[in-house]
């Protein structure tokens, strides 16, 4: 039994599945810094079911939330991967996918035809008689495509056997529209869920932003645009220093009705790397058979039936004080003719959850739980 690789990447027909995916990495990861990229994994996976068969296809099907009609699959990814290209002006969300063929295989024309139309994945066909080099070349295209952010994700050992590699690594890099004045990060306290004070580089600003207490989660929200761009930063503060975890349980798929208020908002500055091997995590959601020697991955490669040796998934955030020019801020500073409330006061100093997103999908997601030293 000859093994395919995924090895899914973040520097998050993304639905239900991505959902799932995150609850699961949240509760194993309860007590480390998580960022994820679940739309990342969605996408790797979704590419290798164009090619699976028989039960391996129902498995995949029922897990990623996927259409019995792979044509009708193929389009949705096409339109999803299109409407993405050159969407940012300021911010850079890139998204690519590569695929890596051992030379001793020949990769099914349909399927090489389906995954450039669909997910505009270019195949190249490499040598393994030297895995060292093979596994070189894999890692460059990776620290080409995240700046640099995420430079190994195979080694040697990784490309002995190896038929097929899909990958698909995705990089965002946005400026706040309302930046950070550095001037005022100063050190903090930060509570951790077990009842520790952490030190914690704490970034300060006071400016209008959507933002509220929503009682359904027993929690305050914000959401933090980027300059000249269509996506957020949310950060889900849960109002019990211990709250995260029911937090999470909660917050998958709300999108919370926000109001544009004053805001006094105290945010840490972190920066998180995080790396999985996601293979019992999808087993676990009930996708078994493509991990066994009964995988039917018939459509991908001809002469051969692999099945998925892993499926490996890193990702790195950071988030600091960098924006645009906080001009805005100047003049809602000025003298104003009209009574306002109280500003919200949002003080991140414990455990929180945040999403990276636009108004139909979330790129990144994962929580912050403690300084990292």
């Amino acid at each position: 039994m000859k093994f395919l690789g995924l090895f899914l990447l973040a520097t998050s027909v993304t639905g239900r599945f991505t959902d799932d995916l995150y609850q699961v990495l949240a509760k194993s990861n309860a007590n480390k810094n998580l960022i994820s990229s679940p739309f990342s994994v969605d996408i790797a996976l979704g590419m290798t079911y164009m090619g699976a068969g028989g039960k391996t296809a129902q498995e995949m099907r029922d897990v990623l939330k996927l259409p019995a009609d792979k044509k009708e699959v193929a389009r949705k990814y096409k339109q999803l991967l299109t409407n993405l290209e050159g969407r940012e002006k300021v911010a850079i969300l890139d998204l690519a996918n590569r695929i890596y063929v051992n030379d001793r295989f020949t990769i099914n024309p349909e399927f090489n035809k389906v995954v450039r139309d669909s997910f505009k994945a270019e195949a190249e066909a490499i040598s393994v008689s030297d895995p060292k080099k093979a596994a070189d070349i894999i890692n460059t295209w990776v620290s080409d495509q995240t700046r640099s952010r995420i430079k190994t994700v195979v080694f040697e050992h990784d490309t002995r056997d190896m038929i097929m590699v899909l990958l698909n690594a995705i990089y965002f890099k946005g400026q706040w529209k309302i930046a950070f004045n550095s001037t005022y990060t100063q050190q903090a306290d930060f509570r951790t869920a077990d009842s520790k004070i952490v030190p914690v580089q704490m970034m300060s600003l006071s400016a209008d932003f959507k933002a509220g207490y929503i009682s359904q989660l027993d929690a305050k929200v914000i959401e933090l645009p980027y300059r000249n761009s269509t996506l957020s930063m949310v950060i889900y503060l849960p109002e019990k220093v211990d709250g995260l975890p029911e937090l999470e349980r909660k917050i998958a798929g709300f999108s919370p009705e926000l109001k544009q208020q004053e805001v006094i908002l105290e945010l840490p500055k972190f920066k998180i790397e995080f790396s999985s091997e996601l293979q019992k995590t999808i087993e676990q959601m009930g996708m078994r058979e493509a991990f066994s020697q009964k995988a039917d991955f018939g459509g991908l490669v001809q002469s051969s039936t692999p099945s998925i040796s892993k499926v490996i998934h890193k990702a790195f955030i950071e988030v600091n004080e960098e924006g645009a020019e906080a001009a805005a801020v100047t003049v809602a500073k000025s003298v104003r003719l009209i009574i306002r409330p109280e500003p919200l006061t949002i003080i991140a100093d414990h455990p929180f959850a945040y999403v990276i997103r636009d108004n139909e999908t979330i790129y990144f997601q994962g929580h912050f739980v403690k300084p990292e030293k």
